[in-house]
């Protein structure tokens, strides 16, 4: 967008963003042009390897084939693997790398000294695809020395690997500190915020102690609501509400009326730690893996993120893949009409938990959240490019009320890079979000339609409340050419033209 060759952070409305899956869409758009297929279609082979790898991840844990099986089952199903997989998120592919960084490593100690070369990379280039893989791949790498530390061998392999990761970390704080990218990081992270003056004022009368004195610090210093607002949001990861009703509050991160697991889990996660706790090692790592995972999350500014915590998924579909394991072995020790019993049962269970999800996730959530997902920018753009191949207009106002429209007017228009490079100029640059005002004859801004009316010849896209019916139908001097609804019929854009 900005011309930088070769970045390894992308400017992107103010904020910077990791380079690599945009790296990876590059092959995509030149087979099959610039379109969201194009764009989303990393992700979905991201999703779809993490299949093959979770399964060998789970062999060279736990030597079981049926158990891979198993896991690998439930990850493909998996609402949370399916939910960030589909769209172009940057996590489920950062999960990817993750895993096989893991997966090597384990190979390492096994067989092949030289796999911990691997393990380096995979970790280091996810760590330039995801934010959040800044913090969690440190975390993962201590895990992984502390549990396997008797197992590790010093070797010139080793020390190199670990000379290549560490060689990551520091490029990686090279690009966000020092080039001065940390804007973000500090009004995103949980510590930014602060209680408010009134609040401490409050707790300082009730107590009749000075907001300054050291009993107040130590009975309601700031240090207790950091504690207290970290326990809050690292166990809500773990809630009934958050695993099995509720899910993420973002309507873009979750589905109407569903958790992020499936309700068989409620019995699959219990049975699966009871399995869990029995073996060594590899427990251990699963379970690490399984606490650690919302870690980034929690320290981030928002209260539930499951994009964040995305690495949750791999030690939760192992559990539910060791739970099912467990009770399948159970059954399978009983009579022949138990074990099919079971079979039938589950498969029943199983399909109707998978059909609802299906369900809400390709009927409900398109309606219900479309305009979350900002529908409506497709179908408007295509109608304004098609209006200005038969009238050229002095001058076009777009809307902003829904945020950052030139991106969305550039992608869906296919707008030539060079060309847009040399007008670009950033609105508020020092901001944590700033936009681009204008394109050509195209100004992005909200419309004012009682000074914006008297403006001829001119084309206006904004909403059913910037351009309402009052002002616009009926007067001879105003045109509607076109309504624009979200898929849930309630009204998104309008486009209107001045005589």
């Amino acid at each position: 967008e900005y011309g930088a060759f070769l970045p390894l952070n992308l400017k992107s409305f103010g904020d910077y963003k990791r380079a690599v899956y945009t790296y990876l869409d590059i092959p995509f758009v030149a087979a099959f042009g610039l379109s969201p297929f194009s764009v989303r279609l990393p992700a979905a082979i991201a999703g779809v390897l993490t299949i093959l790898v979770i399964y060998l991840l789970t062999e060279e844990i736990f030597g079981d084939d049926k158990l891979s099986l198993a896991v690998s089952f439930f990850y493909a199903i998996s609402p949370l693997a399916i939910q960030f997989s589909r769209p172009a998120f940057e996590s489920g592919v950062s999960v990817l790398f993750n895993s096989l960084g893991v997966l090597f490593f384990l190979k390492s100690l096994q067989k092949d000294r030289r796999y911990i070369f691997l393990t380096a990379i995979f970790f280091v280039i996810s760590i330039f695809t995801y934010q959040s893989s800044r913090l969690y791949v440190p975390l993962l790498t201590l895990g992984l020395l502390g549990i396997y530390w008797k197992k590790l061998r010093l070797s010139k392999e080793n020390i190199a690997a670990a000379a290549l990761l560490g060689l990551g970390f520091l490029i990686m704080f090279f690009v966000t500190f020092v080039r001065g990218e940390s804007s973000r990081l500090s009004t995103v992270n949980f510590f930014a915020y602060t209680r408010s003056q009134a609040t401490i004022d409050q707790i300082s009368r009730e107590d009749g102690l000075p907001v300054k004195s050291t009993a107040f610090q130590f009975l309601h210093g700031e240090w207790f609501a950091y504690l207290r607002g970290l326990v809050e949001r690292y166990t809500i990861y773990f809630s009934p509400d958050t695993l099995f009703t509720k899910g993420d509050p973002n309507e873009r991160d979750r589905v109407p009326d569903l958790g992020v697991l499936y309700y068989f889990s409620i019995i699959l996660l219990p049975l699966g730690i009871y399995e869990l706790v029995k073996k060594k090692q590899g427990g251990s790592l699963v379970l690490y893996w399984l606490l650690s995972a919302p870690i980034p999350a929690v320290l981030a500014r928002d209260l539930v993120s499951m994009l964040r915590a995305l690495n949750m998924v791999i030690p939760l579909s192992i559990l539910e893949g060791i739970g099912f394991l467990f009770l399948f072995n159970l059954f399978s020790k009983k009579s022949r009409s138990y074990y099919f019993g079971f079979l039938f049962l589950a498969t029943i269970l199983i399909s109707i938990n998978f059909a609802i999800f299906i369900d809400r996730y390709f009927i409900h959530e398109p309606i219900e959240y479309s305009r979350f997902w900002l529908y409506g920018y497709d179908q408007v753009v295509g109608e304004v490019e098609s209006i200005q191949q038969t009238h050229k207009f002095n001058h076009i106002v777009f809307t902003d009320y829904y945020g950052q429209p030139y991106i969305f007017y550039l992608f869906y228009t296919k707008y030539p890079p060079q060309k847009y490079q040399k007008q670009a100029k950033l609105d508020q640059p020092t901001v944590d979000v700033g936009t681009v005002r204008n394109i050509d004859n195209i100004e992005f801004r909200h419309v004012y339609w009682p000074s914006d009316r008297g403006t001829k010849n001119s084309l206006f896209i904004g909403t059913f409340d910037e351009l309402p019916d009052k002002d616009v139908l009926g007067n001879p001097n105003f045109t509607i050419l076109k309504d624009v609804y979200f898929l849930s019929k309630e009204p998104a854009f309008r486009i209107v033209e001045t005589k």
